[in-house]
């Protein structure tokens, strides 16, 4: 199993949008995909219509239980993709945990035991250097970075940069940075024309040839509890994760389509859950402000 960190310390980033529609590319793909939400808000798991806040086991009691990962897994209404729910105790985890020595590895070796069943992992970071950031880093064999065209957010790449060179040395630990991608991109803007080419000059081979275009579609996703495939198969925004999905598969040595294997990896059917709720929102009442853009937008902020 390979491990995709998807990563920036600076919120607003499209982090969570990345990390939901990459694990979902690669799924169609063949690739049976984990997706690990590691933000105390749980924008990754409530895009799949997952509540973490009344799940019997979330990543949390996990930690905090020495529980192992499987119970914290569910499936989605994604073939191919299962999500491990994180829980809003991650938020004051680093305040509750026993042996903060050892904390920093906890998300590997909680992994372990379910590597074999899975062909990637997603890692959705929360957007601040935290306990549960520092383990994404150490449990991650390549990073994704998703900036935003703007001056704060390019600006924001240096101590993203340090603070990664700063792990490696204090952790040991060698992951590859995979590549930066540009989100919500406007081409048509002379600013967002502005920050890709400065971007480039300086990072070069580092940033992404693809880039994710601004697409309402990928703001109303999350509100229909589902990913961009699902919800608009013909959008340009389904058309930008898919070709990301391919150019990160390529950068971590991968082929673009899975190869085919006898039966599908994942969970043995007995320690499968389902979904806590519906996997469309045709399939239960809507509550206030679900299903429109703007939800969408403040649920995957960071």
């Amino acid at each position: 199993m390979k491990t995709i960190a998807v990563i920036n310390q600076k919120g607003g980033t499209g982090k969570t949008t990345t990390a939901v529609n990459l694990a979902a590319a690669c799924a169609r793909r063949g690739y049976w995909t984990l997706l690990v939400d590691l933000d105390p808000q749980s924008s990754a798991a409530h895009s799949f219509g997952l509540d973490p806040a009344s799940a019997p086991a979330t990543l949390s009691k996990a930690i905090l239980e020495d529980r192992p990962l499987v119970e914290a897994i569910r499936t989605t209404n994604t073939a191919g993709v299962e999500v491990v729910l994180g829980g809003p105790e991650l938020a004051t985890l680093e305040l509750r945990i026993k042996n903060p020595l050892t904390a920093v590895r906890v998300l590997a070796r909680l992994l372990q035991p379910v590597r074999p069943a899975y062909d990637l992992c997603v890692l959705d970071a929360p957007p601040a250097l935290s306990l549960m950031f520092t383990n994404a880093l150490s449990a991650a064999d390549g990073l994704l970075v998703p900036v935003t065209p703007s001056f704060l957010s390019a600006k924001g790449l240096e101590m993203l940069f340090t603070t990664i060179e700063e792990a490696r040395a204090d952790l040991a630990i060698e992951p590859q940075l995979l590549g930066i991608v540009l989100t919500m991109i406007d081409r048509r803007l002379s600013l967002d024309k502005e920050v890709e080419g400065s971007l480039r000059q300086v990072f070069g081979a580092k940033v992404l040839d693809q880039v994710v275009r601004q697409n309402v579609r990928l703001k109303e996703a999350p509100g229909h509890f589902r990913s961009i495939f699902a919800h608009a198969p013909n959008s340009s925004g389904a058309e930008d994760y898919d070709a990301v999905a391919v150019e990160t598969l390529a950068r971590m040595g991968l082929p673009a389509q899975a190869p085919q294997k006898e039966e599908a990896p994942g969970l043995s059917s007995e320690l499968r859950e389902p979904p806590e709720l519906p996997q469309s929102e045709s399939q239960a009442p809507k509550r206030a402000g679900e299903g429109t853009a703007e939800a969408a937008a403040v649920a995957l902020a960071g």
